[in-house]
């Protein structure tokens, strides 16, 4: 019996041991950027896809941002260097391609001052799902152009409307509407009410 005593407290002493020694968790960075070897930075490229019902058909959508390594750098207002971005968005019903297509950031020179142009990337691409809840008729997209800096807000954001038909219009988005989804969801509770 005293030599199962003198085990087990052994074997606990060993596990307070093993258990002081553990690693915290690293913390994973959520930087936006990245930098390569030689100090270039980029937009992580990302990838997300969802569907949409319009008129009882199942619209699949597909958007993505990725760098371009290939093309000259960017250098933004800071004097920090950064590889061209470039984003794409495709649309699919079934077997039926409706829109593909790859935007950069001269295909935005008539809306963007042609100075802060050379200083910007393509930042961004993301389905609005805000302006899905106003219309339902068609698939409505953010795509933003700016300064590469997460710091910076020049940032010019863009509304892509695809039709069903795979017709598309880009107009500035003056307006974008960063309210709740659903009613009530920005309201505090009222502290005196009963629980």
């Amino acid at each position: 019996m005293k030599l199962f005593k003198i085990l087990s407290l052994s074997l606990l002493a060993a596990a307070i041991v093993a258990c002081n020694d553990k690693k915290e968790p690293e913390v994973t960075n959520v930087s936006d950027e990245e930098i390569d070897s030689v100090g270039i930075a980029s937009l992580r490229d990302y990838n997300r896809s969802d569907t949409m019902k319009i008129d009882g058909r199942t619209y699949k959508f597909t958007y993505s941002r990725e760098h371009i390594d290939t093309m000259r750098t960017v250098i933004n207002a800071q004097g920090l260097e950064y590889y061209e971005s470039r984003v794409s968005v495709k649309v699919t019903t079934g077997d039926e391609l409706v829109f593909n297509k790859t935007f950069y950031k001269r295909d935005f020179r008539d809306y963007v001052p042609k100075d802060e142009l050379s200083l910007s990337t393509m930042v961004g691409v993301n389905f609005n799902y805000v302006k899905r809840q106003e219309d339902r008729s068609a698939l409505y997209f953010i795509i933003s152009v700016g300064d590469p800096d997460e710091a910076s807000d020049m940032v010019w954001p863009f509304e892509l409307k695809i039709a069903t038909n795979g017709t598309y219009t880009i107009t500035k988005a003056n307006d974008l509407d960063t309210g709740p989804i659903n009613p009530g969801m920005n309201v505090d509770p009222d502290e005196d009410a009963e629980v």
